[in-house]
């Protein structure tokens, strides 16, 4: 009996610590951003680095499947530096297949590896949500070159 109450907390461990974002040595909270500055990692409630703009585009219905949107997403770099490494957050169960100038990892949207935001300058990427709304999306990580 005692151990299986040993695997079961560990096992408890192991879900609560992989339920956060790694961020360097630290792991970020659900819902927190995971900022990499000239090699300075933290965790930040509020990224003011970077603004996640959404505007739907279009709506319909698809019969029995309902409404859909189609959003224009606009990432944009609030720093006077590079911003690249970008992953994006939802809690929206996106399809990879429904999405289009990013990469759909389960619940995270990447940026491509050669994407960067000069300063001042923004991003663009697009998405199909099903419901008559744009998906929850807030930065999860970003590393800020020098």
């Amino acid at each position: 009996m005692k151990y299986l109450i040993a695997i079961l907390l560990a096992l408890l461990a192991i879900s609560v610590t992989s339920a956060n974002f790694q961020c360097g040595k630290y792991a970020c909270l659900p819902g927190h951003s995971c900022i990499c500055d000239n090699g300075i990692f933290k965790c930040v409630y509020v990224c003011e680095e970077l603004t996640i703009v959404q505007t739907v585009t279009e709506r319909w219905v698809d019969g029995a499947d309902g409404p859909s949107v189609k959003v224009d997403v606009e990432v944009i770099n609030h720093t006077h530096r590079t911003i690249k490494d970008i992953v994006i957050a939802t809690d929206a169960k996106l399809n990879a297949g429904q999405i289009w100038g990013a990469q759909l990892n389960g619940f995270y949207i990447n940026m491509a590896s050669y994407v960067s935001i000069a300063p001042g300058k923004s991003y663009h990427f697009g998405y199909i949500n099903k419901g008559d709304h744009a998906a929850r999306l807030w930065v999860q990580n970003i590393f800020i070159s020098a």
